[in-house]
């Protein structure tokens, strides 16, 4: 809330701890007399500044996962909109370069860990001060400015107007004549005392519009526009001119200089005076034959793709259904020797990795037709990520992987996608990551959400493959030639589909030094849905 008359001045405060203790003990202190938004990390912050109003003060802890303190400080510093909001920075490190550090990235002061909750709401309160009276001295500048050069520009008005009218009503002219030369569109103007076109443009050699002169309205429509689409054509124009609009558009058929039907698109704006009627109607009239022919293959192609996917999904599964239930049933066969039993779990492994191409590719269809469907209900996050485990653990039964789970995992998910994003996370630690160091999986409750952290050692991602290593077909690090795990770079693509359909984000961390750390941050329910109720 800001400051008014009638109130006292609550400032907004946006808060980033991504510890929940010293979360809760700062919100303590502040909001008796702050109204405190908070965030967990500084990605989710960051985010927050493009779809919000800033706050009257940034709170941020100095050291967090992912975008610190001191980064989200210096991005703030850098954007024009947020330079001079003010900004305080929580820390434990007390050393004089790291105040130092902390005032060269821009923040207006500092508070250390553990503070007083007096001093603390002292220094927010006098940071809003700040922050609104340099609003208030901004919005009194440019005021003043402004009467001054309304005051100017009054004075000067007249003058220049009489001087350049002739000028500028000349220059007005040359620039329609010489744009309507440069389009491919054939200009026209509307006379309503005469109801006569007056013609101009470049398209009278496809088109065969009259390169200059006034010819009758309606004499033109009967003769251009194809017979099934005149009676709507003109009725269109009638309404548009008798009604109290500012534009008239209309696609239809019109018989070009080769004697052929085009297909037209004509776009008009309509001047009116004080009394609304219509007193100038300029158009455009463009030939998108090309574009709608495009269009046409365009949706042949989409419909292709389709009936593709349909027959992958119904003729491709069923028969990979029945070859992993066959492998199955042979090895519970007695008498088969080491390479037998081998060759049949190759099978099985084959099989499952075709099965999780078709479903890869089932839901990248389904995303590009509009976005996947959701059935969210209630669940508890740690039980289906440990689930997630026990089922890669089985498919990888050499590789170590550990789990940790901490704080309360209550929310409202799609239980089978969250499954899929945590498969197909493991799946790509486990294909990419050292074979002799364990996966590490972390599940994670806190107040905002859900966090889902799987960290592999191994070859980084180099940084020039980060930006876009969600996309579509994209590979952080070329397989190995021979591997027979491959797949076709739809993974991670349809993790992050499935995480921003919740509502969610998801980023990726990785260095020689640290390994590989992909990170979720879900909410326990997905906005505009109901929040989500304990079990029983």
């Amino acid at each position: 809330m800001r400051p008014d008359s009638s109130s006292p001045p609550r400032p907004l405060v946006w808060l980033l701890e991504d510890s929940s203790l010293e979360a809760r003990a700062t919100q303590a202190a502040l909001a008796p007399s702050c109204e405190v938004q908070h965030f967990a990390d500084g990605a989710s912050l960051v985010e927050a500044l493009s779809f919000h109003a800033p706050p009257d003060v940034m709170v941020l802890d100095r050291e967090t996962p992912g975008l610190t303190g001191l980064e989200v400080c210096r991005f703030v510093r850098a954007a024009p909109l947020t330079a001079q909001l003010p900004v305080l920075l929580l820390t434990s490190h007390q050393r004089p370069e790291d105040v130092v550090e902390g005032l060269d990235a821009g923040a207006n002061d500092y508070a250390f860990k553990p503070f007083r909750p007096s001093e603390l709401v002292a220094r927010v309160h006098g940071l809003a001060r700040w922050s609104w009276q340099q609003k208030k001295s901004a919005r009194e500048a440019a005021a003043a400015l402004e009467r001054t050069r309304q005051t100017l520009s009054l004075a000067q008005s007249t003058l220049e107007e009489v001087r350049n009218a002739e000028a500028r009503a000349w220059r007005s002219d040359q620039r329609f004549r010489l744009a309507a030369r440069a389009t491919r569109d054939a200009i026209w103007e509307w006379e309503p005392e005469t109801d006569s076109l007056d013609w101009s443009g470049s398209a009278h050699a496809v088109l065969g519009t009259p390169q200059s002169g006034r010819i009758p309205r309606e004499a033109w429509w009967r003769e251009r526009v194809h017979p099934e689409d005149l009676s709507a054509v003109r009725r269109g124009f009638r309404e548009a001119i008798e009604g109290t609009g500012e534009t008239w558009q209309s696609a239809h058929r019109f018989l070009g200089i080769a004697g052929t039907w085009l297909d037209v698109e004509e776009r008009a704006f309509i001047v009116r005076d004080s009394r609304g009627h219509a007193v100038q109607v300029v158009g455009a009239l463009q030939d998108v034959t090309a574009r709608r022919q495009q269009e046409a293959e365009a949706r042949k192609r989409s419909d292709f793709e389709r009936q593709l996917i349909g027959i992958v999904s119904h003729d491709l599964r069923n028969p990979l259904a029945a070859v992993h239930l066959t492998a199955r049933l042979l090895l519970r066969r007695e008498g088969l020797t080491d390479v037998q039993e081998k060759q049949v779990h190759r099978i099985i492994l084959s099989t499952e990795r075709a099965v999780r191409m078709v479903r890869d590719l089932l839901d990248f269809t389904q995303v590009r037709q509009g976005g996947l469907s959701l059935n969210p209900r209630d669940m508890d996050f740690h039980t289906v990520v440990e689930a997630a485990v026990e089922e890669a653990q089985v498919a990888f039964p050499g590789r170590a992987i550990t789990v940790s789970r901490s704080g309360d995992g209550l929310g409202r998910w799609d239980a089978d996608r969250l499954a899929q994003v945590v498969g197909n996370l493991l799946g790509n630690a486990l294909n990419y990551g050292a074979p002799d160091e364990p996966i590490q999986v972390r599940s994670h409750g806190q107040d905002s959400g859900v966090v889902l952290e799987v960290h592999n050692t191994g070859v980084p991602i180099p940084d020039t493959f980060l930006p876009r290593l969600f996309e579509p077909l994209e590979r952080g690090v070329p397989h190995p030639e021979g591997r027979v795990d491959r797949n076709i770079g739809l993974g991670l693509f349809i993790v992050r589909q499935v995480v921003r359909a919740h509502g969610g984000t998801v980023t990726a961390r990785s260095t020689l030094q640290t390994g590989t750390t992909f990170t979720v941050l879900l909410p326990r329910h997905r906005p505009g849905s109901p929040p989500a109720t304990p079990p029983g």
